[in-house]
């Protein structure tokens, strides 16, 4: 007699693979593509399988995860998921650019299948965060802590964007005590090459750092703000480019 939970796995891939095969045979438009089955199957084998979940496996599980797991692992495999699909949806755009014929028609069918399943992941990913995460949030914790949450997670937006043209770094000054924050901002844009610049990320406008580098690098520096608040600031600095020395004519 084979365990319990290799007796689940081995329901749950049998659940797939049959659900999987119907959806290609109805796709393909192949002769044995069967949409009443299909509605069979669905009624009769996956409905009642996640039935006998929500009455069994997990009343069975929860006490577990409480003592023993991690409530939220669930929710890092759907990410797991997701870097994969979009993996996979990359590397077939790049293959779609340079193909031709019956490739382009194959790769365009996988990227469809594949953009299907990202947004059915990402749909209920995101119902998830909003039906169980989000309320908690809100009833449990302060706002000063749900701001912390709501930065973080910008912060991650702009660690992970690609560099913008002639940006060289992106430096975030948040973590570091005010102290520390104007010196290394100084050292950052004097490693500057003429025409180069960085990205600057701050917790509050740094007005009175344009001050300071218009009285100690009047006509060095150039700056815009990328972001103005109300939580994250984005100023790009840069070495203002050496100008080009004209020569007067004899």
């Amino acid at each position: 007699m084979p365990k319990v939970s290799e007796a689940i796995r081995r329901h749950h891939q049998a659940l797939f693979h049959t659900l999987t095969t119907q959806i290609a045979h109805l796709a393909a438009g192949r002769p044995e593509a069967d949409p009443a089955a299909l509605v069979t199957f669905l009624h009769t084998e996956l409905l009642p399988h996640a039935v006998g979940e929500e009455h069994h496996l997990y009343p069975a599980i929860e006490p577990l995860l409480k003592a023993h797991g991690e409530a939220t692992a669930t929710m890092r495999v759907d990410h797991t998921f997701l870097e994969e699909y979009i993996r996979q949806i990359d590397h077939t755009v790049q293959k779609l650019s340079t193909a031709a014929g019956e490739e382009r028609a194959t790769l365009h069918h996988q990227l469809q299948r594949l953009t299907w399943q990202l947004e059915a992941l990402l749909r209920v990913h995101l119902e998830k965060e909003e039906r169980i995460y989000l309320p908690l949030l809100e009833q449990y914790l302060s706002a000063a802590e749900q701001q912390r949450v709501l930065e973080g997670m910008h912060a991650a937006y702009t660690a992970s964007a690609p560099a913008e043209e002639g940006t060289k770094t992106t430096l975030d000054v948040r973590p570091l005590p005010p102290p520390q924050r104007h010196p290394l901002i100084f050292q950052t844009l004097d490693s500057l090459q003429p025409g180069e610049s960085f990205i600057l990320i701050n917790d509050h406008d740094p007005k009175p750092l344009y001050y300071q580098l218009h009285h100690e690098r009047e006509g060095q520096f150039t700056w815009e703000y990328l972001e103005q608040g109300p939580v994250v600031w984005r100023v790009r600095i840069g070495r203002t480019p050496e100008q080009k020395e004209e020569t007067s004519c004899p």
